[in-house]
């Protein structure tokens, strides 16, 4: 485990668990192997649906089997967590469940999770893990501004932290007033939130006529949405610091899946130890090579509530391997590019909302507040993305105003037009664009932010667009 004063006196690399994070590729592989082994015999012994899928794909016992199998093994997927909703996929007696987490789903059904004591205990190693890559150490504060609750995020951050032997200030989301506060006088030098959040501080920051430098801030952990490149560089702007990715999902033990490190910030490390991951093609479900985006697919090799083999995430991004100036040897993937079932269908083209918002601010001339409305009150969808303005650029800003409203009004005009090309470019697709004034569309203050909107029918697509329809 990580050494305080070794932490501290290499502030740039610090690891939770240098024997497992750094191992070689080969002594790994024979740790999974094992594990996948027990695994497998924990779920033929606990009957029920992954039981008899794998009798189907005639595997009787788990003894000979090896990695180069895993592929023939079948799949579980979110609606076998709904079907057995809430506790027919536990492996273990009810008793020995301490803790349940959840979530709505992406279809709106709950799909809960169980944990063991020693459930929780891998899930604080794990976001201890997340929290060391990101230069925390015993002697950090760390500001979780995750929300708590049935959601995973906050929680298991929290955990996290005191397993790193860290002080966590839980403030949870919300009142961000009383966040900005506590960020002036605490002085954490971690923050931990989602990204859309995240700019949301930077923001009230600056509104409050303060800087970057006023707060202690070194890195951030930002997680549980999709986001891009040139939301970071605005994260790094609006508050000074490193800003870090970090993934899981509450299916397979919540955040601490995987995680970026500060020094190379240029992919997440799998806890590959623990969650066994491949990549495969979401319509013929075969392995795609490394370097090739594709559904992140993930085997809990040793969690004993609900352990889940070859679990289908939905989340599309690629893998790599090799070892990483940090010192660690664990897989790779790529920020979470889009899910399969976030894709949008636009008169034949795929459309993943991560793409636009990485257009949107590659531009330069907009703000990370943006909304996309698929129109479909005709039989052929439409697009259109609304989206905010930079301060001082174009509609709603006081340089724009102060210039008169027919200026203004030109302004945004050609920012939309010069943004439904660059969109129209790199997506394929048509999409009609309306800047909007500042401060139109609505902030997160908890929980994930809503990035897509379909309206079927009556008014609206725009100004406002009413009461927001999903």
């Amino acid at each position: 485990m990580l050494d305080p004063e070794d932490a501290m006196s290499h502030s740039e690399v610090t690891i939770f668990d240098r024997a497992a994070e750094s191992m070689l590729p080969a002594e790994r592989a024979v740790v999974q192997a094992g594990r996948l082994r027990r695994l497998v015999s924990r779920l033929l012994a606990a009957g029920g649906v992954q039981a008899a899928r794998l009798r189907e794909a005639g595997v009787q016992d788990a003894a000979d089997l090896t990695l180069g199998e895993l592929a023939r093994l079948p799949f579980t997927q979110k609606r076998d967590l709904w079907d057995a909703y809430p506790f027919g996929m536990l492996a273990v007696p009810r008793g020995d469940v301490v803790v349940v987490h959840g979530s709505s789903g992406t279809g709106g059904q709950p799909t809960m999770v169980s944990y063991t004591r020693d459930d929780l205990d891998l899930w604080s190693q794990m976001c201890a893990r997340a929290l060391a890559a990101a230069g925390a150490t015993a002697a950090s504060t760390i500001h979780n501004a995750y929300g708590y609750g049935l959601f995973t995020g906050g929680l298991g951050i929290h955990q996290g932290a005191v397993r790193l032997g860290a002080t966590v200030v839980p403030v949870s989301g919300g009142m961000t007033p009383r966040q900005l506060t506590l960020l002036r006088d605490l002085k954490p030098d971690i923050l931990t939130c989602t990204p859309s959040y995240a700019i949301r501080l930077g923001e009230a920051l600056a509104e409050a006529g303060a800087k970057p430098a006023d707060l202690n801030l070194r890195a951030g952990l930002f997680g549980a949405e999709p986001w891009s490149e040139p939301m970071r560089a605005r994260i790094e702007e609006l508050l000074g610091l490193r800003a870090l990715d970090i993934y899981g999902l509450s299916e397979v033990i919540g955040p601490g899946v995987a995680a970026e490190c500060l020094v190379s910030q240029d992919g997440l490390h799998v806890n590959e130890d623990h969650f066994l991951v491949e990549a495969v093609d979401p319509v013929t479900s075969e392995p795609v090579p490394d370097g090739t985006p594709g559904e992140l697919v993930f085997s809990t090799l040793t969690k004993h509530a609900m352990p889940l083999l070859r679990y289908r995430t939905g989340d599309i991004a690629a893998l790599r391997r090799g070892s990483c100036a940090c010192g660690r040897t664990l897989a790779k993937m790529t920020k979470v590019t889009g899910r399969t079932d976030d894709m949008l269908v636009i008169r034949g083209v795929n459309v993943y909302p991560a793409e636009v918002e990485r257009v949107l601010l590659a531009d330069g001339r907009t703000s990370p507040h943006y909304l996309i409305v698929v129109d479909a009150r005709t039989a052929v969808k439409d697009l259109i993305v609304a989206v905010e303005a930079r301060t001082g650029v174009a509609a709603g800003s006081r340089t724009a105003a102060a210039a008169g409203p027919g200026h203004a009004e030109l302004l945004a005009s050609g920012l939309e037009r010069a943004v439904g090309e660059q969109l129209g470019e790199q997506l394929g697709v048509r999409t009609r664009v309306r800047v909007l004034p500042e401060g139109t569309l609505p902030r997160t203050e908890a929980g994930k932010a809503v990035r897509v909107v379909t309206w079927a029918s009556g008014a609206a697509p725009l100004p406002g667009l009413g009461e927001r329809r999903h």
